[in-house]
């Protein structure tokens, strides 16, 4: 038997759920299950039935489900349980046999409304409650200063992954708006039904709450999801992966640059293989390379990204973010800016840590060095690709 899904209407709208169930067994499609998001149906020969939703609060029943009795007694009437999920409750009859209603009166409904108030409310502070403890969580384990400076470094780690990843960026805090949404949404839904059942409106005749926004509601959905994919599509499309960063000339140092020679991996590497990623995001171009000699006593080790960004504004808060970094919420060292010839702007942090700024780009630099190399060769040797045009951006 041919089983379909389809999402069904929000559970604070009642009667648009019911008129959905009724359209599709009209189309042949009966409803088996219902669940979070999606309905289930298996596809039979088209039938002319009401259906009715009853709302049980879900949390005070024993073994969460609806008591046999009620059950029975709507059997009774005529209106046979077809499937629930939590507190919503589906009921169907033949249209023929006229069934009774489950309520005669409006205000009868007042309190299944109210269930579904209290369900959303409490589902809100549930969200709220978690999202506090895993901040809290948070700063208790990775944060050695104050509340604000968390929220800072917080802050600061979102805005790398808006640089480096703009559609899942994005999208993160659209699907975080939108669960806050979805709820407050459903809780003032809630008090309207109620205000209007309140008058003696039966509750089919109540025009849905919010039915005028769907058409908006979906086109928005639309033009983000498109958006999103456009967003996206360069990132896919110019991604570039290879094993060794000395095989594409970049803006940006290998040991090549320094005649030293690789050893290949093997199980005392701590770094493990070398890589090379490309790609173009809204924002510019990023280049990421890792790179070790594996030579023992004598590793240099190169961990470079590169950043292109056009928008002086974004790349000066890229440059504030990384100089302002900290590791696991603690500043052992500040960065101290220093000037190199060539470059625009250079901030070091020890002997391995460096952002270096020249014309569009922003690097983020860790080196490690056996007494191999100093700081000083590695900023003159970058100093020197950065402003030849054979190693500008995008050459290979």
């Amino acid at each position: 038997m041919k089983k379909k899904y389809y999402f069904h209407p929000s559970s604070y709208s009642l009667s648009e759920i019911e008129e959905f169930y009724e359209k599709k067994a009209e189309n042949g499609l009966l409803l088996e299950k219902r669940g979070n998001y999606l309905s289930k149906f298996r596809k039979e020969e088209p039938k002319n039935l009401s259906y009715r939703v009853e709302v049980i609060d879900y949390d005070k029943l024993n073994e969460h489900k609806i008591p046999e009795e009620q059950v029975a007694i709507y059997e009774e009437c005529g209106w046979t349980h077809v499937c629930g999920h939590r507190h919503i409750q589906i009921f169907s009859a033949d249209k023929s046999t006229d069934p009774p209603e489950l309520y005669y009166q409006p205000e009868d409904q007042i309190e299944s409304i109210k269930i579904l108030s209290k369900t959303d409310f409490m589902a809100f502070i549930s969200m709220l409650t978690s999202w506090s403890l895993f901040l809290f969580i948070n700063f208790q384990v990775f944060s050695g200063g104050s509340f604000s400076q968390f929220l800072k470094n917080v802050g600061s780690l979102y805005f790398r992954f808006l640089m480096e990843k703009p559609p899942l960026a994005i999208l993160y805090v659209l699907i975080l708006v939108n669960g806050i949404g979805r709820y407050l949404f459903g809780i003032s839904s809630s008090q309207y039904y109620i205000s209007r059942l309140k008058k003696g409106i039966p509750l089919r005749k109540i025009k849905p709450y919010g039915k005028e926004l769907k058409p908006f509601k979906k086109g928005a959905t639309m033009v983000v999801l498109i958006g999103l994919l456009l967003m996206s599509a360069p990132e896919i499309l110019t991604y570039e992966k290879r094993e060794d960063p000395s095989e594409a000339a970049g803006p940006y140092v290998t040991l090549s640059d320094f005649d030293v020679k690789k050893a290949p991996p093997d199980e005392n590497s701590i770094l493990g293989e070398d890589y090379y990623r490309k790609k173009k995001t809204i924002w510019g171009e990023i280049i990421k390379t890792q790179e070790s000699s594996n030579q023992f006593y004598k590793d240099i080790t190169f961990i470079q990204e590169v950043y292109e960004i056009k928008n002086d504004k974004l790349r000066g808060m890229l440059v504030e973010v990384l100089i302002n970094e900290s590791l696991l919420g603690k500043y052992d060292e500040d960065y101290v800016e220093r000037s190199v010839a060539g470059l625009d702007e250079v901030y070091v942090k020890n002997s391995y840590d460096m952002v270096v700024v020249k014309d569009e780009l922003v690097l983020n630099i860790t080196t490690f060095s056996e007494n191999q190399l100093s700081q000083e060769e590695f900023l003159h040797k970058l100093s020197e690709i950065l402003n030849s045009k054979e190693r500008s951006f995008g050459k290979s």
